[in-house]
């Protein structure tokens, strides 16, 4: 924890142990898909169908799988929870797909 006029740290627990950025581009694509959801009125029911080029990210999975028909709730659930680079892959193309198309 930093003063906010001194930039003095007042607390700090491991703090200058370098960590991986990936949970928190995690939550940045759970923001940007829930706003986007909002802002396009996409229901989270929405259905998708899982490509394979998604299904074979490398990394922590949702084990999705090829062919796959899930909700995007579903999938934001698979991007948070097991913290699944699948389901990121999958939601970054989906949404992405969706703001081209607008």
């Amino acid at each position: 924890m930093l003063d906010r006029k001194t930039k003095e740290v007042l607390f700090g627990r491991l703090e200058k142990d370098r960590r991986e950025v990936a949970s928190l581009t995690k939550i940045m694509t759970l923001y940007t898909c829930l706003s986007l959801a909002d802002s396009l009125k996409i229901d989270l029911q929405t259905l998708v169908v899982v490509n394979t080029s998604c299904a074979d990210v490398l990394g922590t999975s949702a084990f999705l799988r090829p062919g796959d028909h899930l909700k995007l709730e579903d999938l934001l659930y698979g991007l948070m929870l097991p913290s699944g680079n699948d389901a990121a892959h999958m939601l970054a193309m989906w949404f992405g797909r969706k703001v081209i198309e607008t």
